[in-house]
């Protein structure tokens, strides 16, 4: 979502979870997608992640839909509409669509980098089993860390990409890096059901512990 139509781009392409050419919507499932040669379950593809439809362009016109995964099984997928719940909104298989060229890029790597450096920064340890209110799953809100979290992955994207060139990435990374400091500034994770459970962590105030 923050990254609109750049997430295919800053996606590289050797991070593709599957891709193919021969995907179809029937009529009767509008929002799932089969393909004959792709097993999407055996290439690791998972809820929540992205599939991009390019073909045929009277249906994906332009850079083509970005659509987010709801379930996988076997050789389909069923889709949804990016932060909207399933069966909501114009389906993108209406009416039936054969031929459908599609692709499932992923920053994972990136993500997984990015999540471990915030714990570090703010002494979150999921291997500390004795102490709940210090478990990532204990963190009372975690749209802030999650937020800082997606704007260091667009941050570090977007300066390998402004490399090449590609239109006005260097005037983005600019702007996502001011909102990278503002974040940083301002989280403070809380821990337990109620936010109070143990003192906040923020950037100036944690530590590292084990």
């Amino acid at each position: 979502m923050r990254a609109g139509g750049d997430f295919p781009i800053l996606c590289p392409a050797w991070q593709r979870m599957a891709a193919g050419t021969d995907g179809s919507f029937s009529p009767e499932s509008p929002w799932v997608l089969t393909s004959a040669s792709v097993n999407f379950q055996a290439n690791g593809v998972a809820p929540n992640q992205v599939c991009w439809l390019t073909q045929p362009k009277t249906s994906f016109p332009g850079g083509g839909t970005l659509l987010a995964i709801d379930s996988v099984s076997g050789n389909s997928i069923t889709l949804r509409h990016a932060h909207q719940d399933l069966y909501i909104g114009q389906p993108p298989g209406a009416g039936g669509v054969p031929l459908v060229q599609f692709a499932v890029p992923t920053l994972s790597t990136q993500i997984e980098e990015a999540s471990y450096n915030i714990k570090r920064r703010f002494a979150i340890d999921d291997s500390i089993g004795s102490d709940v209110d210090r478990q990532s799953s204990w963190i009372y809100d975690i749209r802030e860390l999650r937020e800082a979290t997606v704007l260091t992955v667009l941050l570090q994207r977007y300066l390998q990409e402004a490399r090449t060139e590609r239109g006005d990435f260097d005037k983005k990374v600019q702007r996502i890096r001011q909102e990278l400091d503002d974040v940083l500034a301002r989280v403070q994770v809380r821990w337990g059901p109620f936010g109070n459970s143990a003192e906040p962590s923020t950037l100036f105030g944690c530590k590292l512990s084990r």
